[in-house]
């Protein structure tokens, strides 16, 4: 019989003891007695949903043993003291943002009228193909037989990643995490004091299957498609953590301040994505550029006032070793 410790208690003359069926009483851990992962949609075990009478979605973790397992205690440690969270996108629900976009980036609009009643054709039928995709199949990580795939209902969801950072990491050019020093020179321009918090994140666009583009144009709509997606899913995290912060005091979100605009450098991607567990949302780096190809990191920042007005030069500025000067002085 195990020893009561900081890892593990029992207390057997609770009247509920044990609380879930289990084959080894001795092994039953009761340290958490309620569960602390049970608000949680993305927990660490496998509950199952009921509905009640009242058409209220509850938890139902009657034959889940997770947080009572001994050999559980540092995931579930681990667990709590993440700070980030994931969002799911329905990008099925923002198409006419999607296609303003996709015109906007392909100018179909400036083509003569010929031109552009063929590009509108193609771009209509590809983005069509793409989104009423009824399910894909991707194998588990074994890759083995058929029934070990894992379905997904809705390939337009897109999994997001946000990871929360104090306001003292933000500074005049740069943000700072312990001894990484990221360069941002559009921050030069910012009233830093005023950031109260920040978040990073990452995320890939759906994933497409170029090789089924019946042509050059075809293929082309594609890519521009994941790349308008990724654009307006962009905007769309913008809002979110802006209503997210305001709930009790009206905040503010600054645009997405990540590598290859906003005087960013593309140097900084492995260093964003070494600060979060990305591979949650299917995103690595695999030494040249993240994988997906179609990937994205960066950072928001919040404030209690508007502090983010810049100069719109600054949105596809790359960055430079002389900063914001530069731009001033040439």
């Amino acid at each position: 019989m195990r020893s009561n410790s900081y890892r593990f208690f029992q207390n057997r003359e609770c009247e509920f003891f044990p609380c879930h069926e289990v084959q080894d009483e001795d092994a039953f851990n009761c340290l958490f007695c309620y569960c602390p992962l049970y608000l949680e949609d993305n927990c660490l075990g496998s509950p199952e949903y009921i509905i009640t009478g009242r058409g209220q979605r509850i938890k139902d973790c009657s034959s889940c043993l997770v947080v009572h397992s001994p050999e559980m205690y540092d995931k579930v440690i681990a667990h709590l003291r993440r700070q980030d969270e994931i969002i799911r996108v329905d990008l099925r629900k923002m198409k006419s943002l999607l296609m303003d976009r996709l015109f906007k980036i392909t100018h179909i609009n400036d083509m003569d009228e010929d031109m552009r009643a063929e590009h509108r054709l193609v771009a209509d039928r590809v983005v069509d193909r793409i989104m009423t995709s009824s399910l894909s199949e991707k194998p588990n990580s074994k890759g083995t037989a058929l029934d070990c795939t894992e379905t997904v209902l809705n390939p337009m969801e897109v999994s997001v990643l946000l990871q929360s950072f104090a306001g003292e990491c933000v500074h005049k050019g740069y943000l700072e995490f312990g001894n990484k020093k990221i360069e941002c020179t559009v921050l030069e321009q910012i009233d830093t004091a005023g950031v109260e918090k920040g978040y990073l994140y990452a995320f890939h666009a759906p994933d497409v299957d170029l090789e089924s583009a019946g042509s050059v144009l075809e293929q082309y709509y594609m890519e521009t498609f994941q790349v308008a997606c990724m654009d307006v899913i962009r905007g769309w995290i913008q809002g979110y953590l802006e209503r997210k912060n305001s709930v009790y005091e009206k905040k503010y979100c600054s645009p997405s301040f990540g590598p290859g605009y906003y005087g960013m450098g593309m140097d900084a991607v492995p260093e964003l994505l070494g600060l979060m567990d990305t591979s949650q949302v299917g995103v690595s780096w695999n030494g040249e550029r993240m994988s997906p190809k179609m990937s994205l990191v960066g950072t928001y920042l919040i404030a209690g006032e508007d502090v983010f007005a810049v100069d719109s030069d600054c949105r596809d500025c790359i960055g430079h070793s002389g900063g914001c000067e530069f731009c001033i002085k040439h």
